[in-house]
């Protein structure tokens, strides 16, 4: 009897639907439970010293790689960005390979086919004393100073020259201190080719209130962050007040990562809503530090090109509204460029933005109520995209700044 009643309800093509949903995402999460990540296997330790580092390696075992829902498990699966969540002494942390899998091949591949570099070669199993000796150190520096038009893996560059490589490079020679200096060249080098973001977290440390993410440390290949929060994107329906406080975090990184250090400026080439974190209390965080012009601000009066003292403006295009167009070259010619500013203003702030991300820009549909007793808004955010007037895009953008905190407090 029962067994015709349930034959009866699966005669309806809506619960034959819902009873095939329902064996599929069983046989899937069971799946999931059954077949857990692999930390020794993510990590590729073997591929070391040409990896990421060992500072992590005592603690890595006590991070959790869980799926605590479905975006988490599609990522573990099927995400070609080799990005993984977990938690770690009860904080949530994410876990980035900092490349996709054809890239790191291709890297090993690299290394395999150079006659310089075959006693690091991952797939040599037969090491060799007689090794060529290689200068990673100056490895590093040619890396970091590549044409900007070359062909190349790198996204770190610094500019005008390379003499003060070593004082930026110094946090992370400091608290890697216990590596053979060598092996912490080598890490480097690896990471200027393949992706320098966990550079930038060591030089920008969030200890000393840099608007990026704390940085745990390195396994092989892989690497540990804080996780910040949702996406901007998450943010673009709340109440206009938090959006106020994203966009005050938004202009006061980019005054930080223009001013915040007295001996470089550090320009973000690569700025997207997709790029951006936001953690509980409205800050905004830089979760991609991939593509960075990092500019030496410490010039001898030889050094230092015609236009150095004068401030960078980048030239908006308006033939091409959406358009965030910008010189590498003019940004290293100058001691200091507004381009940070120019970027977060036209791509995250902009009130004419039409694209799909954040149309109308971060601060759409101010009440009226504030643009009644606060009219300098709009103008300010229009002078921060694209100055006409006295004032410079920095100025704008710092007196916009002032005037969200303003209507915040």
């Amino acid at each position: 009897m029962i067994l015709s009643y349930i034959y009866n309800i699966l005669k309806f093509k809506k619960w034959e639907l819902f009873f095939l949903i329902t064996i599929v995402i069983s046989l899937k999460w069971s799946t999931i439970i059954i077949l857990r990540p692999d930390i020794n296997y993510l990590t590729e330790l073997h591929k070391c010293p040409t990896c990421f580092g060992t500072s992590a390696c005592d603690y890595i075992h006590e991070v959790d790689i869980t799926f605590r829902d479905f975006y988490s498990a599609f990522s573990y699966y099927f995400g070609v960005k080799n990005v993984f969540f977990g938690t770690f002494n009860t904080s949530k942390v994410i876990l980035k390979k900092l490349a996709q899998s054809f890239e790191l091949n291709e890297f090993d591949r690299m290394l395999c086919e150079n006659v310089n570099f075959s006693y690091i070669c991952p797939m040599n199993t037969e090491k060799t004393d007689n090794q060529i000796d290689v200068n990673f150190y100056k490895l590093i520096e040619k890396q970091v100073s590549l044409s900007f038009t070359q062909d190349h893996f790198s996204r770190l560059r610094l500019c005008p020259n390379v003499r003060h490589l070593n004082d930026l490079l110094h946090p992370i020679y400091f608290s890697n201190k216990n590596v053979d200096s060598e092996t912490l060249d080598i890490n480097i080098w690896t990471l200027t080719v393949l992706n320098p973001e966990p550079l930038f977290l060591q030089i920008l440390s969030a200890d000393k209130n840099w608007p990026v993410p704390k940085y745990f440390g390195a396994c092989g290949r892989i690497i540990i962050e804080e996780y910040v929060g949702l996406p901007l994107t998450a943010y673009y329906n709340e109440p206009w007040l938090n959006r106020a406080k994203i966009a005050s975090s938004l202009l006061n990184a980019a005054h930080t990562f223009t001013y915040g250090n007295e001996n470089f400026g550090f320009y973000l080439t690569d700025i997207s809503a997709d790029n951006i974190a936001v953690d509980l209390k409205y800050n905004a965080k830089f979760i991609d530090l991939e593509n960075v012009i990092i500019v030496d601000k410490n010039l001898t009066s030889k050094e230092k090109p015609p236009k150095w003292n004068e401030l960078h403006v980048n030239a908006d295009d308006l033939s091409c509204p959406e358009c965030l167009v910008f010189s590498s070259v003019e940004i290293c010619n100058h001691k200091i460029s507004d381009h940070n500013y120019y970027a977060i203003c036209k791509i995250l702030l902009s009130l004419n933005t039409n694209n799909s991300v954040l149309t109308g820009g971060l601060l759409h549909d101010i009440p009226a109520n504030i643009l009644k007793q606060y009219s300098n808004i709009q103008y300010l955010i229009r002078q921060c995209v694209n100055p006409d007037g006295p004032l410079t895009r920095i100025t704008a953008g710092m007196e916009l700044k002032q005037l969200l905190d303003i209507v915040i407090q």
